[in-house]
């Protein structure tokens, strides 16, 4: 039974030739090409490829060679017949050697697919290449404000130990100032009880030297207080941080769609806070 593709053997589907490829007729009358009758050819004994009879046989050579289906061969690709003589003789044009059509479209089919999957391959690493760009230049921002949170740190520490030495001080001049307090209030005490006129003069000393403490105190604790240096110092510093927070807190506070990665037809999608979607490059994506 011939198919619709005559000149090439049933079983490899290469087409045939005057060489190892020729065909030859089996007794069952279909016809192979003599290297997958010797492929098939197993303890001297042959099975049809088509209708399994067994045929005794050591090599394709056994055979005849089926001319008719050369001729019909060479007829379809326009070529001329050459005489059973001068077979050994080079042909005007050799049928074309390798795979079959079939064979060749099925290859052909692989290698597009495999093109096709190569280039999704190269897009996607392209948009990966981009993205570790991307993240890069982040994790150097990051850097950037860690070493700025860091400044405003040591300038919140140093804030606070000027305020810590101020709270001493003013611990110091409250002391003071309740003992001088109490050391008046004793005098007033002491005035209500004298009988004597050298009572008098003695405690009206005690209350000069008494009084020219508290004023002396009076005078240090307005010179001293407040520290315009230390008031400004802890105001610059809160209002800096404060500025720093409210703005971390306006950026980290809008939400960022998760990345997609998938075939060739998808995207790198980097949405940030409000901002439309944009490449790792920058562009907006379509």
């Amino acid at each position: 039974m011939m198919d619709n593709n005559p000149e090439e053997c049933s079983v490899c589907f290469n087409n045939y030739d005057d060489n190892q490829l020729r065909p030859r007729t089996l007794p069952c009358g279909h016809t192979f090409c003599s290297q997958c009758i010797n492929n098939a050819n197993k303890n001297g004994q042959l099975t049809c490829p088509s209708c399994r009879a067994e045929h005794a046989a050591t090599a394709a050579t056994q055979f005849p060679i089926n001319y008719g289906m050369e001729a019909l061969i060479r007829k379809l690709k326009g070529i001329e017949v050459v005489p059973e003589k001068t077979l050994t003789a080079k042909p005007i044009k050799a049928p074309a050697r390798g795979i079959s059509k079939k064979l060749h479209s099925m290859v052909e089919e692989q290698k597009n697919s495999i093109s096709s999957l190569i280039t999704s391959c190269e897009e996607v690493l392209s948009q990966l290449g981009e993205y570790r760009g991307q993240l890069g230049d982040w994790k150097t921002h990051h850097l950037q404000l860690q070493d700025k949170l860091y400044a405003l740190v040591e300038q919140n520490k140093s804030a606070m130990k000027l305020l810590e030495l101020e709270d001493t001080s003013v611990v110091d001049m409250t002391t003071q100032g309740e003992e001088g307090k109490t050391r008046l209030q004793a005098m007033l005490g002491t005035l209500d009880t004298v009988n004597t006129a050298q009572e008098v003069f003695m405690i009206i000393n005690e209350v000069d030297q008494c009084n020219m403490d508290v004023e002396n105190w009076l005078k240090k604790s307005q010179e001293l207080f407040p520290n315009v240096k230390t008031v400004h110092t802890s105001v610059k510093v809160q209002e800096t941080i404060r500025e720093a927070l409210e703005m971390m807190t306006t950026e980290t506070g809008a939400t960022a769609d998760p990345v997609h990665l998938g075939d060739s037809a998808s995207t790198i999608n980097v949405c940030v806070g409000n901002d439309r979607c944009r490449r790792p490059s920058g562009r907006p994506w379509r």
